[in-house]
């Protein structure tokens, strides 16, 4: 039987049937060869039990806070920001791209949003400035894959709620993950910089000056702190900090910078919706199939698979990181952690990886497939905003592509660097 469902399951998903109904037809062929009618009744009880998890609201709330600050026009705040603080540097404006995405990361939680908000902007500005369209576009495409790991993140919340971990606790564990990508790409792009000649040095705009960009884009920043500050100080739940974070978006896009206007929540709610109910209806049809896993056993003969290869912690994240790396080419986060987390997750969990610390591996594992060629999501974005083509950019990315899978390493290896802050506030014992 558990053959069966492999054979079910992926063949569908090889020949472009969305995952959701692969997930749901594959629970109905099985039902139908295990010859009880009454099993299909458990299909819509199990798919609607899946909706009552209080902590599912905070998904709709938090893509809703997303495209309220995309609508709100904040961008360009935090590009003036960005730039004060790094611009001087030697490939500045590649700094400031990475910078701005690390900024743009505490607000929408998503890489294809910071692709198109940031690159629509920078990409033109960096070629105007001679970097050339596909270093500007593999610039563009490496740093929005931080968009997720920041918190919030959408990715994060999906883990936490299928894999019943401490959301807090994985926001706590983004953090420094978050800030390292971007240095470590930052780092990339100044060896680039130097050894192609691209952007000259300019003179530091002066501390009045960054004072001013600071105070322009402080409103927008403080979503984050919001956020984490609500959660950790007691003040609200994670799913009442998602309302209380659209509430302040609000507030910031008509009342401080005055650049949201009523007309902007007809397209903000049918956004909301339409990515909510993609997301729900897929969260639905992994419940019904995690039935099928319970009952055959399938974590145990994934582990059983897993420990014939090895038995060594080591070996077994490093094919973890391959594996997620190659999914994460193909497949939607959100797909790939609802399919592959409650497989891998039991594994690893037994062989002494803490459930916040392998939630946060297969977020920056899969966060880097992102942009990791031929498939990545944002590479297809970035070739959308400029006219270079997917090959050139492939190519291009491939020195921010290494500084990401060396964090990436460090996250899996060095556990200290994730779990620091979610010990520090009591999330791990």
């Amino acid at each position: 039987m558990v053959a069966l469902i492999f054979s079910t399951f992926f063949p569908m998903m090889l020949i472009g049937v969305p995952v959701a109904f692969c997930l749901v037809l594959t629970t109905i062929f099985v039902y139908y060869q295990m010859g009880d009618p009454r099993l299909f009744m458990q299909i819509p009880q199990k798919m609607v039990a899946s909706m009552e998890d209080p902590l599912l609201l905070a998904i709709p709330f938090f893509i809703m806070t997303g495209e309220v600050m995309n609508r709100a026009q904040i961008t360009d705040k935090l590009m003036n920001l960005a730039s004060a603080l790094v611009g001087f540097m030697r490939g500045g404006l590649a700094h400031t791209n990475i910078v701005a995405s690390m900024l743009f990361a505490g607000i929408t939680g998503s890489a294809v949003s910071d692709t198109v908000a940031i690159g629509s902007i920078m990409i033109p500005a960096m070629n105007k400035q001679g970097y050339g369209e596909t270093y500007s576009a593999a610039v563009t495409a490496a740093s929005s894959v931080i968009g997720p790991i920041i918190p919030p993140s959408i990715p994060m919340l999906i883990y936490a709620s299928v894999m019943n971990v401490s959301i807090a606790g994985l926001f706590l564990g983004g953090m420094v993950p978050g800030i390292l990508v971007g240095l470590a790409l930052m780092a990339a792009a100044y060896l680039v910089a130097v050894r192609k000649g691209y952007g000259e040095r300019i003179p530091f705009i002066g501390v009045t000056n960054l004072l001013l960009a600071v105070a322009r884009g402080v409103p927008a920043l403080l979503m984050p702190v919001i956020i984490m500050g609500g959660i950790l100080g007691g003040f609200f739940s994670p799913t009442q900090a998602s309302a209380i974070a659209v509430l302040y978006g609000l507030f910031v896009g008509f009342i401080y910078y005055r650049t949201l206007k009523l007309k902007d929540l007809a397209p903000i709610l049918k956004h909301t919706v339409r990515s909510t109910a993609m997301l729900m209806f897929l969260l639905a049809c992994a419940k019904s199939f995690s039935w099928l896993v319970t009952y055959y056993n399938l974590v145990e003969h994934v582990a059983s698979m897993f420990l014939a290869i090895t038995d060594d912690k080591i070996i077994f994240l490093l094919i973890v990181n391959a594996i997620l790396l190659v999914v994460g080419m193909f497949l939607d986060m959100g797909f790939a952690i609802i399919v592959l987390g409650p497989l891998m997750a039991p594994v690893a969990y037994k062989m002494g990886v803490d459930p916040i610390h392998f939630g946060l591996i297969m977020c920056v594992n899969l966060t880097i497939g992102l942009a990791t060629p031929p498939f990545g999501l944002v590479l297809f974005a970035v070739c959308g905003i400029c006219k270079t083509t997917l090959t050139k950019v492939s190519i291009g990315i491939m020195p921010f592509l290494l500084a990401e899978v060396v964090v990436l390493l460090l996250v899996t290896y060095v556990p200290e660097i994730t779990m620091f802050f979610p010990k520090y506030f009591g999330f791990v014992n």
